[in-house]
């Protein structure tokens, strides 16, 4: 199995040289195998969300590189950035980040609005991936309306609209009860099932005690303290 995502002595320092200066994390370097489900796993402040944020190209390295499908998108600019994000990734957010003055469907199909695909297959895609997740009676709702569950499904819905390789989830369960973790979790099982490479940081253990996690990565103070591989067939 090959390796989809590499880090390589990766450090961030926010505000380097400032007052507030944070050094999030320090020389990490960790491999994620194609089609594997890792967890970054720790407190807050670990530099769990940091170092998935550098995977997803959202944020650079101060220092180290960062690998994707074999290139180096440390140093890229921005441009080449933005389109491996659209093409590579998918990204289930702490918050959801959901917007509320539209309705779910237009919410599933918005980060494809600045592509070439017309308007009417991502229209079908969407609602496609909405069946999927079980929320295809609720595409015409305001988000306000979805209950904490359905707005995390809402939220997994638009990362996939893209078809991305890679899923990265930051603390996908953190406001959802044990019955709704439950569904979401089965969600996840499912996207790996058909192929998808999965990155989830949390500190909750409903997550990273499930079975089909195949790797815990433990982090602490910024620095990787320890990695369990669970030794499953993948």
């Amino acid at each position: 199995m090959d390796i989809i995502i590499k880090t390589e002595n990766v450090t961030k320092i926010f505000n380097p040289g400032m007052s507030d200066e944070v050094k999030a994390i320090t020389d990490v370097s960790i491999e994620i195998k194609r089609g594997e489900v890792v967890v970054l796993k720790g407190p807050s402040g670990s530099g769990k969300t940091t170092l998935l944020s550098l995977i997803g190209c959202i944020t650079r390295p101060t220092e180290g590189r960062v690998i994707v499908n074999g290139k180096n998108v440390a140093k890229l600019q921005e441009r080449f950035l933005t389109g491996i994000r659209q093409k590579t990734f998918g990204f289930v957010f702490q918050q959801f980040n959901l917007i509320r003055s539209i309705s779910v469907i237009e919410n599933i199909m918005l980060p494809l609005y600045p592509t070439n695909i017309k308007l009417s297959a991502i229209k079908k895609r969407a609602e496609s991936i909405m069946e999927k997740l079980g929320i295809s009676n609720k595409k015409d709702f305001k988000v306000q309306r979805l209950s904490g569950g359905e707005q995390q499904r809402a939220a997994i819905a638009r990362s996939l609209i893209n078809e991305p390789e890679i899923i990265l989830a930051d603390e996908p369960t953190a406001h959802l009860d044990t019955n709704l973790s439950e569904e979401i979790m089965r969600i996840f099982q499912r996207l790996n099932e058909d192929g998808k490479t999965i990155v989830i940081a949390t500190h909750d253990p409903f997550i990273y005690e499930r079975q089909f996690i195949q790797r815990t990565i433990e982090m602490r103070d910024g620095v990787v303290k320890n990695i369990l591989n669970k030794n499953h067939d993948v």
